[in-house]
């Protein structure tokens, strides 16, 4: 299950629309909420819950980062592309 997920509103750009500097938003792709808290987790009860958890997360932010930097490049290859 992924926590997180890239918004790329310029993800449409086609060439002919307001040439714009490519960017992308980082935002949570899962979470509950709870008396107006945002949770990235189940109940956790114990330290070896913590520990997994905290591993999954940081696993899952180091490819969310590789995957936010990969789209951002596409984006900047696309719309240079279709600027020349």
């Amino acid at each position: 299950m992924y926590r997180f997920s890239i918004y790329s509103p310029l993800r449409k750009w086609k060439k002919g629309d307001i040439p714009v500097s490519p960017f992308i938003y980082l935002k949570l792709a899962t979470y509950s909420e709870k008396n107006d808290k945002i949770l990235i987790s189940p109940e956790l009860m114990s330290d070896p819950e913590i520990d997994e958890i905290v591993t999954q997360l940081k696993q899952e932010l180091d490819e969310f980062g590789k995957k936010a930097k990969k789209e951002l490049k596409s984006l900047r290859e696309k719309m240079m592309k279709d600027v020349t």
